[in-house]
This record gives structure tokens, C-alpha cells and sequence, in this order.
């Protein structure tokens, strides 16, 4: 004999099917309507969407807690919120991701990302989970993610933009040309793409090339300091060092604490020999970012230069102190050693300057002939080198690399 299902038994049965499958605004409008039908005469209904507010309320006061940074807070608000749902949440997942993303448990947010993209597909998890390898240099498994992702989410110039910037950290420039070229294809204005192609033009001393694709990305992100950073060494390196410095203030405007950009202002006006200013900002870079064993060795040529050759010493001992290996801070020491008749002294630095140049993947060749000078003026002795050679490059330019 065959059975039906009444109207109420029917009307029940699919409210309770939206709500197992997660589609809660649904599911509240069918409760609704179904309320309506029956003038409030449906206790499974209301059952339903007490469950449905009694979760709601958790994961709003959670969502409050994790926008607030209260992260500990918020995770156990969350999985209390998962302990309610009776069908897996994947909003809940992500959310416990990020939870325990910024609580620097790296292990259980990748866990709960990948709960997240097994369930559902939801972008932000794929490149959430992918950062998170490759925060731990597991680029292998980052590229596989975001390549999924990719092949979801085929139109999102994003994720394709951070799969070519992974190539590029595993130095797959081929690949991650092709795949920003591609991007820019899509997307012609795409701000994150524009920059890192330019980056890496500029690294390789293309700087028109840099400028053209700057100048573009500019339009979108006139108000990043790390953009007009990078035009301003671009100028730099066209020897263009008006405009290098009209863009690097302009950095420090737009972001007073960008120490790179006042490390940068600084080289900018050692090459000017306007050595009085760029103490002021490298000074201020080296109180920003004390670690950085470049800018006290700029400090020391600018207070060599400013005839202050006690403090100019221990800028130069600093820099060493922080990276023993720095060939430029040695070679600069050595030579104000020399100059002050300590030839024992510069001898040892010297030495170690030499040990540090073959312990270096790449050393400038003006401070390979400067080093080649200074063994030459050890080796017999004389009271100082000439004043031109002192502490510069082959083009009296100070030894130092050019933070971009």
C-alpha cells in the first residue's frame, strides 16, 4: 500500500534539507514562509531556526572577536560553533584557519584550510594555504595549490600573479614570465603583476623598461611608498639622481617609516657628496632597522667624508659586528686604517676582507680594484692611499648595495 507525505511532513522535510546542507538564508526563508502558511503551528520549523540563530549568534560574536584581533577568542567561539553544526560548516573552517593562522599555529590552520577546499571551493583558502607553504619554503607544495586553484579559477589574475611570483623564488623565471604575461593578457592594468615584472627588470638594470611598467601600476597605487621607492632607484640607476630623490621623498612622505627608502635616500646623497644629509637619513634608517649592516657602513663613509674618523670607526665596526662577511664595511675599514698609520691593524681587516670576497657569490669589480689599490699600498708600506681612492669605488662612489 502506498504512503504520502502530507503538506507539512513535505514542506519539513525540505526545510530540513537546506539546513543539512548548509544553506541557511534558504533555509530561513522557506521557515518563513512555511510559518506563515501555518500561523506559527510548525514546532519543527521554529526548532530549525533556533538552531540556525543559536549558530548564527556564535559565529557573529566569533567573526566579532577575529576582526578585533582577538584571536584566541575567537577560536574557541568558532569551534564551539563547529561543535553545534550537525553537517561540516566550511565558513567555520576558514575561519578557524585564519584563527589559527594568526595565532602562528601554521600546522592546524593548514589543516582546517585544507578541510575548507575539500569541501567547497573557496579562493581565499587555496591562496591562504599556499602562502603558508610558502612562508615554510615548501615552494613545491605552494605551486601544486595554487595550480589547482588556477584551473578553478581560471579568470582570477591573482592567484595566477603568486604562482609566477613562486617561480620566480625557485628562480623559474621562464615559467613566471610566461604566466604574468599571460595575466597581463587578462588584465593589462593589474597593479600586482605590473610590479613584479618591473621589479625584476629592474634588477637586472632594465630600467626603462622598469619605469614604463611603474608608470602604469603608478596609477593605481599612487599612494605606495614602495612603488615611488623603486621609480626613485630607477632614476638611481639611469644616474638621474634629481628626480631619484624627489621620488624617494616622497616614499618617506607617503610612509615616515620605510627605513629602505631612507637607507636608499641616503646612498642617493652620498653620491651627490652631500654627505651631512645623508647621515640625517641614514641615521634614521639604522634607528628604524638597527640590523641592517649596509647602512652603518654608509654611515661610516659619510662620516669619514665629514672628517669625523673616530666615529666613522666604529660605524665601520658595527657594520662588520652584524655581518662579518661584509666585503664593503672591511675594504672601507682597511683603508681607514691605513690612513691612520694602524698598519697591523688594517692588515688584519684586510685579510679578512679576502676571505669574505671568496666567501661571496658576487663582489662589485670597482671594489675588487679598490681591494687590488689597498694590497698594493700594504704590500709596500706607504703612509696613506690617495685621497681620491679613499673609501669610494673606482668612480668615487661609496661601496654599497642598492636596497630596492
Amino acid at each position: 500500500m502506498m504512503q504520502f507525505f502530507n503538506v507539512q511532513e513535505k514542506s519539513d522535510w525540505i526545510i530540513y534539507n537546506r539546513y543539512i546542507q548548509r544553506d541557511l538564508e534558504l533555509c530561513k526563508l522557506l521557515i518563513d514562509q512555511e510559518l506563515r502558511n501555518t500561523k506559527d503551528n510548525n514546532e519543527f520549523a521554529f526548532y530549525i531556526l533556533g538552531l540556525i540563530y543559536r549558530e548564527e549568534g556564535v559565529k557573529q560574536i566569533a567573526r566579532s572577536c577575529l576582526l578585533l584581533g582577538r584571536n584566541d577568542e575567537a577560536q574557541k567561539m568558532y569551534l564551539e560553533a563547529e561543535r553545534m553544526c550537525r553537517e561540516p560548516d566550511t565558513k567555520v573552517y576558514y575561519n578557524l584557519g585564519l584563527c589559527y593562522l594568526n595565532l602562528g599555529e601554521l600546522d592546524k590552520s593548514k589543516e582546517y584550510f585544507h578541510r575548507t577546499i575539500q569541501l567547497s571551493r573557496n579562493q581565499d583558502a587555496y591562496e591562504k594555504l599556499a602562502s603558508i607553504f610558502a612562508m615554510e619554503n615548501n615552494f613545491k607544495n605552494a605551486t601544486s595549490i595554487l595550480i589547482a586553484a588556477s584551473k578553478l579559477f581560471p579568470f582570477n589574475t591573482n592567484i595566477s600573479v603568486d604562482l609566477g611570483l613562486l617561480y620566480m623564488k625557485q628562480r623559474n623565471y621562464d615559467q613566471a614570465f610566461n604566466i604574468l604575461g599571460n595575466t597581463l593578457c587578462q588584465d593589462p592594468e593589474n597593479p600586482k603583476a605590473l610590479l613584479t615584472l618591473a621589479a625584476e627588470m629592474q634588477r637586472n638594470c632594465g630600467y626603462d623598461e622598469a619605469l614604463a611598467k611603474y608608470t602604469k601600476a603608478v596609477n593605481d597605487l599612487s599612494e605606495c611608498s614602495e612603488t615611488w621607492n623603486n621609480i626613485g632607484m630607477c632614476f638611481f640607476g639611469k644616474h638621474k639622481y634629481v628626480a631619484a630623490i624627489s621620488c624617494l621623498k616622497r616614499a618617506i612622505y607617503l610612509h615616515p617609516f620605510n627605513w629602505i627608502a631612507l637607507y636608499n635616500l641616503g646612498l642617493v646623497h652620498l653620491y651627490t657628496r652631500q654627505y651631512v644629509s645623508a647621515f640625517v637619513f641614514l641615521s634614521t634608517s639604522a634607528k628604524l632597522n638597527p640590523n641592517h649592516a649596509s647602512t652603518f657602513t654608509l654611515i661610516g663613509l659619510a662620516l669619514n667624508h665629514m672628517n669625523d674618523t673616530r666615529n666613522a670607526e666604529k660605524a665601520y665596526r658595527k657594520s662588520i659586528e652584524l655581518n662579518p662577511d661584509n666585503p664593503e664595511a672591511l675594504i672601507n675599514l682597511t683603508i681607514l686604517e691605513v690612513n691612520q698609520g694602524k698598519i697591523k691593524e688594517a692588515e688584519k681587516y684586510f685579510h679578512s676582507f679576502q676571505e669574505a670576497c671568496l666567501s661571496c657569490d658576487a663582489i662589485d669589480k670597482e671594489i675588487i680594484e679598490l681591494g687590488k689599490q689597498v694590497s698594493d699600498v700594504l704590500d709596500g708600506h706607504p703612509g696613506s692611499l690617495d685621497e681620491d681612492d679613499d673609501e669610494t669605488t673606482g668612480h668615487d662612489e661609496p661601496c654599497a648595495a642598492v636596497v630596492e
